[in-house]
């Protein structure tokens, strides 16, 4: 993941929803010292010190890194004010050997959620080949099968590493793919502010200061609120009853700069290793996504 404001509500739903072993960060909302850094702040605030977070890769696999500090700010996570603690400035660039250690010691299949550009995903496997028939699951937030948010083509993600998207999805990996058409369905709504001070606690204070600046940053919102993109690939690996899904094959475009990350259906196919959501129940989404955070935190 690259918190990243969504990225951060998606960190701590999966939290309240998941087994998280681990946070592997990249480069992509920001550069990847800034974004590992973000993921540890936001697990201390919420007591998951345990919970360990690695730097991954730096750049893209081929080419030079295009951030999104016009929308997250110069930190990642501008709008909150985190304390500083000591261990941040010990943050391991080992996402590699990491995830080595896992699938290595973890007996049985892995389910994997990327929220970032795929160039840690797709570095590993490149390197462990063998290790791709063990994921049982990997859910993408990525790509768009209609509009693009930062160029009318691509969506950031694939647009920041299109070779690492388009490898990882050449693999036969199952993959959940969970895009813009369905990310720009769900909107959070501007009560969600009054929302998260409800929560009383020092997570919905920051919960609230983030989104305040990332309602006036994002630039997909609309009256009716802000899409909150990573949580979605959470729900989904959680809840794919929520989703509808097209089985296809896709490619993913390298070479022409104009359409640089542009996703396309190359066929449609029962046996296609991935799934495309292309809509969501909206209600169902964010009512579990509004317990989970309840219940958590």
């Amino acid at each position: 993941m690259d918190p990243g404001h969504d990225d951060a509500l998606a960190l701590l739903v999966a939290l309240a929803s998941l087994k998280v072993k681990g946070v592997t960060a990249v480069c992509g909302n920001q550069t990847v010292d800034k974004t590992a850094r973000n993921a540890r702040r936001v697990l201390d605030l919420a007591h998951y010190e345990e919970i360990s977070v690695h730097q991954g890769a730096d750049r893209p696999l081929f080419r030079p890194l295009v951030t999104a500090a016009h929308v997250h700010g110069s930190s990642g996570l501008d709008g909150y004010h985190f304390h500083l603690r000591d261990r941040e400035k010990t943050i391991p660039a080992d996402a590699q050997q990491w995830l080595e250690c896992e699938f290595t010691q973890e007996p049985g299949d892995i389910a994997w959620i990327a929220t970032g550009p795929l160039t840690n995903v797709a570095a590993f496997l490149m390197g462990h080949r063998e290790f791709v028939p063990r994921i049982k699951k990997l859910t993408v937030m990525g790509g768009a099968l209609n509009h693009g948010n930062i160029t009318p083509y691509a969506e950031f993600n694939f647009y920041v590493d299109p070779d690492a998207a388009h490898w990882v999805l050449a693999q036969g990996i199952p993959i959940q793919l969970v895009g813009l058409d369905v990310t720009h369905k769900a909107l959070l709504a501007p009560d969600a502010l009054e929302r998260f001070v409800s929560f009383g606690s020092e997570i919905g204070l920051m919960l609230h200061d983030l989104f305040a600046f990332y309602f006036k940053h994002e630039p997909n919102a609309v009256p009716q609120g802000v899409p909150v993109h990573d949580v979605l690939a959470v729900g989904a690996m959680v809840h794919p009853e929520f989703f509808a899904w097209r089985r296809v094959n896709l490619t993913v475009e390298r070479c022409d700069e104009k359409y640089r990350g542009q996703m396309t259906v190359v066929s449609e196919s029962a046996r296609a290793a991935t799934q495309v959501a292309v809509d969501v129940d909206v209600a169902r989404f964010f009512e579990w996504m509004w317990a989970m955070l309840a219940n958590g935190f």
